[in-house]
């Protein structure tokens, strides 16, 4: 989003000094604005709502943009401290799925209670939701009747667009997602405890007990392997190196890691619960139904027995299909809409 708005708006970003369940800081400067190419980022070593109010104070923001609605520290208390001390800025609330659902419905109850006292500020007249898909929009409204809301597409790190493929790469399968009930890990495991298939998880953890469900089956299978994250820079290179991506997500609202899959050429299988459901049609990919382990079994045979030249047309596709979904002269207006639009 920086880079492609970076002649236009000036970005100051606030954010932690380290990375999500992790304690350890990353090694820059804490608590002071930083330039780093196209935006000013602040990574704080706490978070107040002190801070909130100094650094709306010095930078007088004319957009304050919500990446997430949850999180007490950095979503819930700044966003309810602006809402109902009437924000001279313009509020916009990028959900990133956290309104779906599937969503919702992991741990429930404090959820529903910031949802209830959100609606109770009158979030709907306040704030304009930055919906990333017309399901996500459809889950916002469902969640705030009468929502402001604006559709445009997730801005994806697509810098492998448009390289050269180099034959079929002798990875097998990757996904790339956290360990977590909404990503579907242990119906992915027990997938692939039926089919003898190399598979790589990259991804941390969010839930204790599950990871160890998960990790009861990684640790007796051989030919599955898991890497607790990995750099973008690294994951990028890495995304070639493997013959499909897979994905049995139960909800996405835009899902990254699936487009910078297909960017490299990676042929996707995932769930009929994302965005993409025209992946078939392009020959980029599969959707097979959540809920029908037998079919996610057979596609992964399928794919395991798929000839070279089969494969190479794939992957052709997959490139293909994300050329044809971003572009990003478009994009770049529809976001400068976005921010600069009156309500």
């Amino acid at each position: 989003m920086c880079k492609l708005l970076g002649e236009d708006i000036e970005f100051f970003i606030l954010t932690n000094n380290h990375d999500w369940h992790q304690d350890e800081p990353y090694a820059v400067p804490n608590d002071q604005w930083l330039v780093q190419d196209d935006f000013k980022v602040w990574y704080t070593s706490i978070m107040t709502l002190d801070l909130v109010d100094r650094l709306m104070k010095s930078v007088q923001p004319d957009v304050v943009y919500f990446n997430g609605i949850y999180s007490p520290k950095f979503h819930a208390l700044p966003l309810i401290r602006l809402l109902t001390k009437g924000a001279a800025s313009k509020l916009i609330v990028a959900p990133r799925g956290m309104l779906n659902s599937n969503a919702i419905a992991l741990k429930s109850g404090k959820k529903k209670v910031l949802l209830a006292t959100y609606r109770l500020l009158g979030i709907a007249s306040k704030v304009l939701f930055h919906a990333a898909s017309e399901h996500e929009r459809l889950a916002t409204q469902k969640v705030f009747s009468g929502a402001q809301i604006q559709v445009v597409s997730n801005v994806p790190a697509l810098s492998s667009i448009g390289a050269v493929s180099t034959g079929r790469p002798e990875k097998a399968f990757v996904s790339v997602a956290r360990i977590s009930p909404v990503k579907n890990t242990l119906a992915l495991l027990h997938c692939f405890e039926q089919v003898t298939a190399d598979l790589h998880l990259i991804g941390g953890y969010d839930d204790e007990d599950y990871h160890q469900a998960c990790q009861h089956i990684i640790q007796k299978r051989q030919y599955i392997q898991w890497t607790d994250g990995m750099s973008p820079a690294e994951l990028e290179t890495q995304l070639s190196s493997y013959r499909f991506f897979i994905s049995m997500t139960s909800g996405e609202n835009f899902g990254h890691a699936i487009i910078e899959a297909l960017a490299a050429g990676c042929p996707v299988i995932i769930s009929d619960q994302t965005p993409w459901n025209d992946i078939e049609e392009y020959g980029a990919g599969w959707m097979l139904p959540l809920n029908n382990q037998e079919a996610w079994v057979e596609r992964i045979r399928t794919c395991q027995e798929m000839d070279d030249a089969s494969y190479q047309k794939h992957s052709e596709r997959a490139r293909s299909y994300v050329s044809s979904k971003f572009d990003q002269v478009a994009l770049r207006e529809q976001y400068l809409e976005l921010f600069t639009s009156e309500d």
